[in-house]
């Protein structure tokens, strides 16, 4: 990653975040992320060919590994009519709710 790249990536995501940065905590959190970003390039260099597929989920707040994954099938879903059926408030489509956010 070039210095510009590195800069306006850093630029960017302290934008993301709403956060003003002084030149030197954007030149420290560019090494940083570097540092992150080429950590896990070199997992990617790992062989892991011996190693078989594994799938994990979380059931009651434990991690186990899942025997099988079903198959992706198209199926029927629920029509718009079913969708807003108890809807309080509805607009062009969609829910209407009360405005949450100020802009």
């Amino acid at each position: 990653m070039s210095g510009k790249e590195k800069q306006f990536n850093i630029l960017h995501i302290s934008e993301l975040a709403k956060l003003n940065l002084s030149s030197e905590e954007e030149n420290l959190f560019g090494k940083q992320i570097s540092e992150i970003i080429s950590h896990f390039s070199s997992l990617q260099r790992i062989d892991t060919s011996a190693f078989e597929s594994n799938y994990w989920e979380i059931q009651d707040n434990k991690i186990h590994p899942v025997e099988y994954l079903r198959d992706d099938k198209v199926q029927d879903s629920f029509s718009k009519e079913q969708v807003f059926q108890n809807a309080p408030s509805k607009e062009n489509g969609f829910f209407k709710i009360k405005k949450i956010l100020d802009r």
